[in-house]
């Protein structure tokens, strides 16, 4: 029995070492991450990437309406002369 007990003791010592060394990683690893995405805003205020303009351009009709008017004409005149 006594044994079993030290064994016990010693099962628990090991978890909540290791649970400790997980929190502790966890901890400085959030900490890190947060001082990187600071230091990563005051690099882009230093060094700003360009922006493209990428807009869609509308494509415009460029049909002159006279020159359908002027080619309907031609066809009538030819039509009825």
């Amino acid at each position: 029995m006594e044994n079993f007990t030290n064994n016990i003791q010693d099962g628990v010592i090991i978890m909540l070492i290791g649970m400790g060394v997980v929190f502790l990683f966890l901890t400085i690893m959030v900490f890190v991450m947060g001082w990187t995405s600071k230091l990563v805003l005051k690099l882009n205020e230093i060094f700003p990437e360009e922006i493209k303009d990428e807009r869609p351009v509308k494509k415009q009709n460029k049909t002159d309406d006279s020159e359908i008017a002027l080619a309907i004409a031609i066809a009538c005149a030819q039509r009825r002369g």
